[in-house]
């Protein structure tokens, strides 16, 4: 077993270098790997290090990725209400109960269970 000491006062700027990161796993081919590793290599990187790089210029800055927001159309609208129609007739014109109202009697029912022990 081999013990690490590491010194993480403000003279070490091993932290400043390289700060906090977080690990994404992902699956891919043997011949993908395989061509990653060596573009990595002919680069003297890391697979880590290479990925990153190309992570860092093809994903877009937060500041780019602002949603536009889209105004709902008639034709969103037209299949909302379809969609709500054949519900209720799949449902024969009965409403969803409401899940609060669900909740609570689920609760109720516990309760009574527990009294009961």
């Amino acid at each position: 077993m081999t013990a690490w000491k590491r010194n993480f006062d403000d003279k070490d700027d091993s932290m400043t270098q390289n700060p906090k990161r977080s690990r994404i796993t992902f699956d891919v081919s043997p011949e993908l790997r395989r061509r990653i590793k060596m573009a990595a290599d002919q680069q003297d990187l890391s697979i880590g290090e290479y990925l990153g790089r190309i992570l860092q210029s093809v994903v877009p800055q937060e500041a780019e990725m602002t949603r536009t927001v889209r105004p709902v159309t008639r034709k969103t609208l037209d299949a909302f209400l379809r969609i709500s129609q054949e519900i209720m007739q799949e449902r024969k014109e009965r409403p969803f109960s409401d899940s609060a109202e669900i909740i609570h009697e689920m609760r109720e029912e516990r309760s009574r269970e527990l009294d009961q022990l």
